[in-house]
């Protein structure tokens, strides 16, 4: 039969490699990455090894452990633990900042003497001293300031080329700090402390003279009975002093932490010192927030790993939740002087209602209202002046359990082994060196590579027209690989096939393009996923489709379409077991199946009967469209015998892996048995989509089949098939 129009013939001679373009460049980068990476990778281990050859260097390393757990007063009786959260990112970088400072560094040169130690910076004999600047630079340099994560330490490492100067620049550094620190919360404290003892002493000469005017004016004027005649009074008026008195109490309270966080304002661990900060409810309910969506991580840790979406979102949850203690804190301060505000209006208000209360009393004799005004003033400095004591207590209490927010955790240790020097642009260098030597590679092996990868390269090397290029698909969809065009009928790979059933379509006259064949140069391209797909794109369209499965040595179209069942087929007619053959109806519409049968110990005879003809063109004569599929045609001979009775040839070819010598001999043999393709199938062309495809599972390169994985022939046999199942598929099987 005529197996299309006319066309150039097909090239049988290998074409030189085409010239790269952006595409094949892309394609190469993707493919060749691992290779790319693994020099980039030796690159590394290249840095690393003249990094090993360089000066030998050591390290020593001081821990400091910040506010361990401290002691916060809630009140002079009573005192409770509490565990601080871990270093904030601001605090951090506010620590590394101190150890980095100039002041901080200089500091640490003149409390332990180093311009005057000769191991400190080594100087050649007969130089000048070290200036006081150049030592600072030094010592900067020297340092490693590191705060592991989630943790309240502080890792304050140094390296020298002396181990014993190591160990003690990292001791003196810690030290240093720890006595900034304990200078610095001492400072605070004792302002603190001057401050609330100026008041007490005001508050208690203020009681002092109060309780002298009311003795005074008590024995002057024996004023003691006057007390009994103007209970309801003398009542009203001392609910209202007490108001006051508290009143008062708390606005001295809230003056002393209003100017406590207004000095600490921007320092969060800081203002979570100061006791009304750290009960306030909102930062309690912060706290504890914060602690439950960790616990949350540390069980979802258990399930899941860090990418995992319910990871994902409790971490979000919890950089939410800090940002918002975080939040609240730094708010602290506007809400105690909001509150300071707030308190002075309400003391003001509660001495304007006393005052209108002793209008009330003027009333009454003078000698009473002047007795009981006495007696306001002495109430009134006597809950001032007990609760400014009280709180100068609390502070001078506070201070003693909680004198410094730090301590040396773990000294440092003499460095018994030397640590590499940092050598970036060594590494930089070396990645680059790799990375470049991985692309001349990755390119070079790419223009070794004979397989084709392109359209253009596969029109321009095989002079045959592309069909049609069946995306890349991955494994996880090897399953639904075969029914592409009914399980996922608006995918790249179902688009695919409708362009295949158009250029066939499109390939020549109607009467011409009846009967289409499918076969590969070799196992494992693709033909069978080719050819159940275009024959299920034919059906959709309401064509009477029969796939006929010609694979005599290791049939696939059965198990595609019948499942597992065993059924008569094409092999039971050219051994002349059956007189008819039995068309099996699938489960997609007006698509129609002859399988394979039993295997056959000689099929290229079998199929060189002319029963083999005969049964095409009687079936020719019952369907519109018959589909072929064939073994591949430079493994064995069955294909060459079956090219006659098709008018359409399609040669699948696997991209990226059929190599060009063999595509070029299987169209010579096709060539020599009277055919020529129609065109080409790219199979597997990598482009950029979702999803990805992989079907043909490649039986024919087991020896047992058609021989070794290069295509040759060993013998027939081939793999069984599965036990019957005892459901039918169809109901009913016409024969003919």
């Amino acid at each position: 039969m005529d197996n299309g129009n006319q066309r150039p013939e097909p090239k049988l001679e290998a074409a030189p490699a085409s010239s790269l373009d952006i595409e094949q460049i892309w394609y190469i980068l993707r493919e060749k990455a691992w290779l790319i990476l693994l020099f980039g990778l030796l690159g590394i281990l290249g840095g690393l090894w003249y990094i090993h050859k360089t000066p030998l260097t050591y390290s020593a390393q001081a821990v400091i452990e910040v506010d361990p757990e401290p002691i916060k007063v809630i009140g002079y009786e009573e005192a409770v633990q509490e565990t601080k959260d871990p270093i904030s990112e601001d605090m951090a970088q506010t620590l590394k900042a101190v150890f980095h400072s100039r002041e901080f560094a200089q500091q640490v040169i003149k409390n332990n003497d180093l311009l005057d130690n000769p191991n400190f910076i080594p100087q050649p004999p007969g130089s000048k001293p070290i200036s006081l600047d150049d030592a600072t630079g030094g010592l900067i340099g020297m340092e490693n300031i590191n705060l592991p994560p989630e943790t309240r330490f502080i890792d304050v490492g140094v390296i020298h080329s002396d181990p014993e100067m190591a160990k003690e620049l990292a001791d003196m550094l810690a030290n240093e700090y720890c006595r900034r620190a304990m200078q610095e919360r001492t400072d605070r404290a004792n302002t603190e402390i001057n401050y609330l003892q100026q008041q007490a002493d005001k508050a208690s000469e203020e009681l002092t003279k109060s309780e002298a005017d009311q003795n005074n004016y008590v024995r002057e004027n024996k004023a003691e009975s006057l007390v009994d005649s103007h209970d309801t009074v003398v009542s009203d008026l001392r609910s209202k002093i007490t108001a006051l008195s508290a009143a008062n109490a708390d606005l001295l309270k809230l003056k002393a932490d209003d100017e406590q966080a207004q000095r600490d304002r921007g320092d969060v661990d800081a203002l979570l010192a100061i006791p009304s900060v750290a009960n306030d409810p909102t930062i309690n309910a912060d706290k504890a927030a914060v602690a439950d969506i960790q616990n949350q991580i540390e069980v979802l840790q258990l399930r899941y790993t860090d990418l995992h979406p319910k990871m994902i979102q409790a971490h979000t949850q919890l950089a939410t939740a800090e940002d918002a203690l975080k939040k609240d804190v730094l708010n602290i301060p506007d809400q105690i002087h909001a509150k300071r505000e707030t308190a002075e209006v309400q003391v003001a208000n509660l001495d304007e209602a006393v005052k209108d209360q002793e209008g009330n009393a003027m009333n009454l004799d003078d000698e009473s209202v002047e007795f009981k005004v006495l007696q306001r003033r002495v109430d009134t400095d006597t809950a001032l002046f007990e609760g400014v004591l009280n709180r100068l207590k609390e502070v001078r209490v506070a201070n003693g359990l909680d004198s410094t927010g730090m301590h040396i955790f773990e000294p440092a240790q003499l460095p018994m082994e030397p640590v590499q020097a940092r050598k970036s642009k060594t590494l930089f260098l070396g990645v680059v060196g790799g990375l470049v030597a991985g692309l001349v590679l990755a390119f070079g092996l790419h223009m070794m590579d004979s397989s084709l990868k392109s359209v253009d390269q596969a029109e321009d090397v095989l002079g045959l027209t592309v069909l049609a290029t069946i995306p890349r698909q991955t494994q996880s969809r090897l399953k639904d690989s075969s029914m592409a065009l009914v399980k996922a009928p608006g995918s790249p790979v179902a688009e695919a096939f409708r362009s295949l059933r158009t250029s066939i379509y499109l390939a020549g006259k109607a009467k011409g393009r009846k009967i289409v064949l499918f076969t590969s140069t070799l196992a494992g391209e693709g033909k069978t996923f080719c050819s159940t797909n275009y024959a299920t794109a034919l059906a959709q369209q309401g064509l009477r489709t029969l796939i006929i499965d010609a694979d005599l040595r290791s049939p696939m179209i059965g198990s595609v379409l019948l499942g597992d069942r065993k059924v008569t087929g094409l092999g039971e007619l050219l051994s002349r077991k059956v007189e008819t053959a039995t068309i099996h109806e699938s489960e997609i519409e007006n698509l129609w199946i002859l399988p394979a049968g039993d295997l056959l110990p000689n099929p290229a005879e079998m199929l060189a009967r002319s029963e083999m003809g005969e049964i095409v063109r009687q079936l020719s004569e019952k369907f519109d469209r018959i589909v072929i599929d064939t073994a591949p045609v430079t493994a064995v001979s069955d294909t060459l015998l079956l090219l006659e009775h098709a008018e359409v040839i399609c040669l699948v070819a696997h991209v990226g892996r059929t190599p060009r010598k063999w595509l070029l001999r299987a169209m010579k043999l096709i060539a020599e048995a009277g055919s020529r393709p129609t065109g080409v199938i790219l199979n597997q062309m990598p482009i950029r989509m979702a999803g990805a495809y992989s079907y043909y599972p490649g039986k024919y390169g087991e020896p047992e089949v058609y021989g070794s994985r290069n295509g040759s022939y060993e013998g027939g046999g081939g793999g069984g098939r599965k036990k019957d199942e005892p459901e039918e598929l169809v109901e009913s099987e016409p024969r003919f």
